[in-house]
């Protein structure tokens, strides 16, 4: 039995969908806070509803779990992490409690779903694995609590023999992520899209536009989490999973804009940047290419043109 924690959600629900495409039995726990479900109502798979804080509610769910993908967290764009910053540090942490100790009760594998924010104050680029420990830790809370989660990865191994493996995504965009009433609250890309197909002009962006971030499709940072996951030269390691070509702000917003259709030049206007705006990330993806074999398939415009053509049928012009 495979556990996916935050099933329900965005990428969640991806690596489910991936997982039953190799005929994985799949239990997905997930309390369902973001008030919708990205993952079908036909789904052949266990469903249970449960807060991760609760650490009998935890461990009931980890019963004959071999493997358990944790991608249950308190997440969203960048000002989420400002509005929120006790709560994502305050739950995630909880939950990570209650994930690792229902693994070492029940003997289980867990494939932490971290987050490029590790690398917020990275110096190299592209950014190898090894410079998350060579760096200052993030300054932001929520990138702190995903470096947190890697090092109950490795404290857990050490003490209990809890085996690991560590993925760490980069801008995962897609169908599934739906846009929010505020600016920064969901991704850039849900963000955009809802601008430009509701008219808005100058097309407002955060900063400067010169951000550098490197865009994977949802279905690609699936299918790296599971590979990593299951493969057995994945285990105990950590691994970037991500399209390792930089996209600036300014340029997404230029494609989105000439994707939705509008006739106007674009203009940009720019509202001011929120602190923890970091200006670069860009994965360095020779470990995960070399020892799994892996690489993203899915290119930006089409990742971009399957998104907006989703995004459309779900959002008025």
């Amino acid at each position: 039995m495979i556990l996916v924690t935050g099933g329900a959600g965005f990428i969640g629900s991806a690596v489910v969908r991936r997982l039953l495409q190799d005929g994985h039995k799949v239990r997905v726990v997930d309390d369902l806070s973001k008030g919708y479900a990205n993952l079908a109502a036909d789904a052949p798979v266990e469903f249970i509803r449960a807060d991760l804080r609760q650490r009998s509610e935890t461990a009931d769910a980890f019963d004959g779990v071999d493997v358990c993908f944790h991608l249950a967290a308190k997440i969203g764009g960048i000002k989420y992490f400002h509005d929120l910053p006790a709560t994502i540090l305050d739950e995630n942490n909880q939950m990570l409690g209650s994930v690792f100790s229902a693994a070492v009760k029940h003997g289980t594998k867990v494939v932490y779903i971290s987050s490029s924010m590790v690398f917020e104050r990275a110096t190299v680029f592209p950014s190898p694995e090894s410079v998350v420990l060579d760096s200052p830790p993030p300054v932001s809370h929520y990138g702190f609590s995903k470096l947190v989660g890697e090092f109950y990865c490795r404290a857990f191994r050490e003490e209990h023999g809890v085996n690991y493996t560590i993925c760490r995504p980069f801008n995962a965009y897609g169908p599934g992520e739906h846009p929010e009433d505020e600016p920064g609250i969901a991704h850039v890309i849900p963000d955009l899209a809802k601008k430009v197909m509701r008219g808005d002009y100058p097309l407002e962006i955060l900063g400067s536009g010169k951000q550098q971030r490197c865009f994977t499709y949802v279905d690609d940072v699936a299918d790296g989490i599971v590979t990593a996951g299951l493969d057995p030269r994945g285990m105990n390691e950590d691994f970037n999973i991500g399209e390792d070509t930089p996209t600036t702000v300014e340029d997404l917003a230029a494609k989105i804009w000439q994707m939705c259709g509008r006739s106007e030049p674009l203009k940009l206007a720019h509202a001011e940047a929120f602190e923890h705006d970091i200006q670069r990330r860009i994965p360095d993806m020779t470990k995960t290419t070399t020892v799994l074999g892996w690489r993203p398939k899915v290119k930006l415009e089409e990742g971009l043109n399957r998104t907006i053509t989703w995004l459309q049928s779900q959002v008025p012009a």
